[in-house]
């Protein structure tokens, strides 16, 4: 190749895949193919990715045509194996020199801390682009992993779907490889219905524009906006305006090549169904979007995206028709069945329901919910008489919605509390009740909203809580990326309705309280209740850190915070962010105070740890350890002020106290041996150190701090 750089394109073309395995696919194909180019010493420039549910393509601009000449030194046998008494090269060294392709006297002795050895300086030349990137492609390829994956034909290859070509092009070269049984090419394919047949690409300029000639948009963000924007203008033009679902979006961005929306309509009299069961039928069984009127009402229509072109549409969005209509036929069906039934006469069923094996049925978890409802309710200052009563029937009813048909359809099992406040609602419930069933699981994820109510937070931290030690005692923590349980969300749900609520939790008693209105597990990998519960606090903490760390404050702060004995996850978000700005303000000035506090940690955590230590202020003599007592002391009345009130707390004022003690802490060790052989007079310095420590203690664990220049 002539040219310095080229750019690299690269297509694994695949029987339809998955949609929601398609984005993290490509993901993790631009890290490995990044990855490889730079172990080959192959520079680029911007890497690309596309794909639909028919490929999975990356593109890397600029990437170099020829790797750079590597000089690399190579340690050898100790000098004297290499050479006799004489000076003399031995069979070692003549060994060591020819497999390096050089001469003896290109060898070099030098001197190391283990000795003198000889050392040679190898010279590799760089190799063609096009000979080392089918080994980085293919490994690639070989890397990716989904939740499920196949074999096809008589390989052992495993895969998503089965491929069906490769596309590798540098520059207008094709990238020699076989993957699966294929060879790679320039030819791709494009939309199964509407192109005539395979699409050679000359360089990977075109690709973007060929595949769109043969009706295949393989940009999927420009996918995605052609979706919502198509939506949005057939909602318009129906007369109405669509719900633009994210999730539902992407999803259908990687159903579709060639997308082009319709709108359908269905039945007027389904709109007496429960807006939720509508827009989940319609989204859940076949992908629609719904329409809503300017005042947000829904409108007997929905948006379906076609893959394909606007031929025939008609007959398309008959049977788009044709197919929602048993759907929501279902759900009418499911509701007035369901509604013969009182809520609270749905109780008794839930003991025929196993919630976890081992840990008894949904009616047991029912019980512990009121038990848990009823401890938040008293220990949580905020909590009205009312709500505790609202929190307490809502717990009651919380679970009736899950033996319902409604939810007992697969497709409509994520209504699941939401259906429950409906049928709430025509079982005569109060409105407060409703809606804590309905926010019970919330929040469901990242981009979810924590519940608002008070009962329905109480409901929600009691419900997640108890989740979380219930899978904690049975042994059944998360590992790695799995997380069956989605326990991780469930911990995150806690973090995020308390910092909303702005509630303060002794965690250590909610865990305890989660953990004993367990009954003892029957199952073979139980964990002790003990171990369950400081597994518990560890889970929490790691949570709040990524808060703290999305907020801006760094890894080594957030753990600092958290290595101080405070309970309150409030109060350690609050400390976290106050702490941030404090560092941000003045790095030398936190830098110095920090320095002196872990002068005084180093010295007294270990003593502290082994007994207890005691100050008599009355045998300080020396004036230095005076004064440190003083303002010791003086530090201590202003924390107790500043941090007193739950409402707000100034950690401000808190932190200039603990300031004030640098000077004091850093005269204090050059003047006093604290290590004294006397050993009552140790035990009392000692004694003043860890009282001097422990109130640093209520803000940081300054051992936690990274201070740039120090060994770690």
């Amino acid at each position: 190749m002539a040219e310095e750089t080229a750019d690299l394109l690269f297509e694994i073309g695949v029987e339809e895949v998955p949609a929601d395995t398609v984005l993290p696919a490509l993901g993790q194909l631009e890290r490995l193919v990044a990855a490889g180019l730079s172990e080959q010493r192959l520079g680029h420039g911007e890497i690309s990715i596309w794909g639909t549910p028919r490929r999975l393509a990356i593109i890397v601009r600029d990437v170099a045509a020829h790797q750079p000449d590597l000089a690399q030194e190579v340690k050898g046998p100790p000098a004297s194996a290499a050479f006799d008494d004489q000076g003399e090269p031995t069979r070692a060294a003549q060994g060591f020199a020819a497999g390096k392709g050089l001469a003896v006297e290109d060898l070099e002795v030098r001197d190391t801390d283990r000795g003198s050895y000889v050392f040679a300086m190898v010279a590799e030349p760089g190799r063609d682009a096009l000979e080392v990137l089918p080994q980085v492609l293919r490994h690639a390829a070989c890397s990716l992993s989904f939740p499920k994956t196949m074999r096809w034909g008589s390989g052992d290859f495993r895969f998503a779907r089965p491929i069906r070509w490769l596309l590798a092009l540098m520059g207008r070269d094709v990238i020699p490889m076989e993957l699966a049984g294929l060879r790679s090419g320039r030819i791709t394919w494009g939309h199964r219905f509407l192109s005539d047949g395979p699409v050679q690409i000359e360089e990977p300029a075109q690709y973007l524009s060929a595949l769109e000639d043969a009706f295949v948009i393989a940009d999927h963000e420009r996918r995605r906006e052609m979706i919502a924007r198509g939506a949005q203008e057939a909602a318009e033009e129906a007369g109405g305006r669509v719900r633009l679902d994210p999730e539902l979006l992407d999803e259908v961005n990687f159903m579709v090549e060639y997308p082009t929306p319709l709108v359908g309509r269905f039945d007027a009299r389904y709109l007496e169904l429960p807006d939720d069961v509508i827009v989940t039928v319609m989204s859940g069984h076949q992908r629609y979007f719904a329409i809503e009127d300017e005042d947000g009402r829904l409108l007997p229509l929905f948006v379906a995206i076609r893959n394909g072109d606007d031929q025939g549409l008609d007959i398309v969005r008959r049977g788009n028709e044709r197919v929602i209509e048993p759907r929501l036929a279902d759900a009418e069906f499911y509701l007035t069945e369901d509604v013969r039934t009182p809520l609270p006469d749905r109780l008794e069923g839930l003991k025929r329901v196993t919630y976890i094996e081992g840990l008894g049925s949904l009616y047991d978890k029912t019980l512990r919910l009121q038990r848990l409802v009823g401890w938040l309710c008293d220990h949580v200052r905020q909590v009205r008489p009312g709500a505790k009563e609202h929190a307490s029937r809502a717990a009651m009813l919380s679970k009736c919605d899950l033996n319902t048909n409604m939810i007992g359809d697969t497709k409509l099992a994520k209504l699941q509390g939401r259906v429950g406040a409906e049928y709430a609602r025509r079982s005569g419930e109060p409105e407060p009740v409703a809606l804590a069933i309905a926010e019970q699981y919330r929040p469901l994820g990242a981009t979810d909203e924590p519940p608002t109510t008070t009962p329905g937070r109480v409901l929600a931290l009691a419900d997640k809580i108890d989740h979380i030690a219930a899978c904690f005692r049975l042994g059944l923590r998360p590992t790695g990326s799995a997380d069956p349980h989605a326990l991780r969300r469930a911990a995150q749900g806690i973090v995020r309705i308390i910092l909303e609520a702005r509630w303060r939790i002794d965690t250590p008693e909610f865990i305890a309280a989660a953990l004993e209105a367990l009954p003892e597990p029957d199952a073979a990998g139980a964990v002790p209740a003990a171990e369950a519960a400081a597994q518990m606090e560890d889970f929490l903490a790691r949570r709040l850190v990524a808060e703290l760390q999305s907020r801006g404050v760094t890894h080594d702060l957030a753990r600092a915070v958290l290595g101080a004995p405070c309970p309150d996850l409030l109060d350690a978000f609050d400390r976290g962010l106050a702490l941030r700005d404090i560092r941000r303000r003045d790095e030398d000035a936190f830098r110095l105070v920090v320095i002196a506090a872990e002068r005084t940690a180093n010295i007294v955590r270990g003593p502290k740890a082994e007994e207890e230590l005691a100050l008599d202020a009355r045998a300080l003599t020396e004036p230095e350890a005076k004064a440190l007592h003083g303002a010791f002391e003086a530090a201590g009345e202003t924390m107790r002020d500043a941090l007193a009130s739950d409402a707000e707390r100034d950690y401000e004022a808190a932190w200039e106290a603990l300031a004030g003690l640098r000077e004091p802490i850093d005269v204090f060790f050059d003047e006093v041996l604290v290590m004294a052989e006397d050993d009552a007079v140790r035990r009392n310095r000692l004694g003043l150190l860890a009282a001097v420590d422990d109130l640093f203690l209520r803000l940081l664990d300054v051992r936690e701090i990274v201070i740039e220049g120090e060994p770690q």
